[in-house]
């Protein structure tokens, strides 16, 4: 399991700082989540819990069956949603190419 580092999620303008695995290097600027920057001056709206965000529907979770026929969750924003299930076709996790993307069938909350 890849570590956990400080991201930056920018939603309706504001910006929050989660804790997320340090897989999100290639896929940035499709799924709206950035890694934060070393020396982070940066004034973030609060700490955003992922479990939060995807009940308040501002997060959304995706699966990404890899080349090696492992899965990946990605979390990504859901104003880019739309464009990053398609966009993700194109794109490396964890050097392997991803091969298609899914939502999952159950919603997991808390």
């Amino acid at each position: 399991m890849a570590t956990k580092v400080p991201h930056q999620i920018t939603i309706d303008g504001q910006k929050y700082m989660a804790k997320l695995p340090d897989i999100y290097a290639e896929i940035k600027d499709v799924v709206g989540i950035a890694k934060a920057p070393s020396p982070d001056n940066t004034v973030y709206a609060g700490k955003l819990r992922i479990s939060d965000g995807i009940l308040s529907g501002d997060l959304v979770r995706i699966i990404c069956v890899l080349a090696n026929k492992k899965q990946a969750t990605v979390i990504c924003t859901s104003a880019k949603f739309a464009s990053a299930m398609g966009g993700l076709l194109s794109k490396k996790i964890g050097g392997q190419d991803v091969s298609t993307t899914r939502v999952p069938r159950r919603m997991r909350l808390g």
